[in-house]
């Protein structure tokens, strides 16, 4: 009895080892992976060129403001440093100079605090529409899965890179807006 059990035991796993890796193959063959890599999409799509493009206008913007309280304080700077005034006005000129330099500061992080906000903001956006794009790209192409470029990928084929795909299909749906 201990022997046919034994013998049993024995058909049964010789016969898993040789249905398994068949089974596996069947399965593998029906695996779609692609690669995608979001930061060039950022970088070189219409999108991302767009909002790089508003974000520079907005610093150089910023950059004015700056430039003018700079001049400012310079002025002033060189009116206290000018021989020959009284030390009322001297006073004076060193008060409204602690003024701007405290408006410059203040400024500075305001502008520093919104730029960074707006930076948040427009990546936010145009990553979610990226992952759209993505979602709709790999429904299209009927991949089961789709990871990014640099997520710890040792080693990939550049037939699953799919990031000109996505630039090109992003640049579209930005083109219809």
């Amino acid at each position: 009895m201990k022997k046919s059990a034994a013998v049993l035991v024995v058909v049964l796993l010789v016969s898993l080892i040789y249905s398994a890796p068949s089974y596996s193959a069947d399965k593998v063959d029906s695996v779609k992976i692609g690669v995608v890599d979001i930061q060039k999409v950022v970088i070189e799509s219409k999108g991302g060129k767009d909002a790089r493009t508003q974000f520079e206008n907005e610093l150089s913007e910023k950059k004015k403001a700056f430039t003018e309280k700079e001049v400012i304080l310079k002025k002033l700077r060189s009116e206290m440093d000018k021989a020959g005034i009284s030390e009322a006005e001297k006073k004076e000129k060193e008060k409204m100079f602690q003024k701007e330099a405290r408006e410059m500061r203040e400024l500075r992080e305001e502008t520093e605090s919104g730029l960074k906000e707006m930076d948040k903001k427009i990546t936010g956006k145009m990553i979610g529409e990226i992952r759209g794009i993505i979602s709709k790209v790999g429904e299209e192409g009927k991949y089961t899965i789709i990871i990014e470029k640099d997520a710890s990928v040792l080693y990939m084929p550049d037939s699953i890179d799919l990031t000109g795909k996505v630039i090109e299909n992003y640049d579209k749906q930005k083109a219809k807006k």
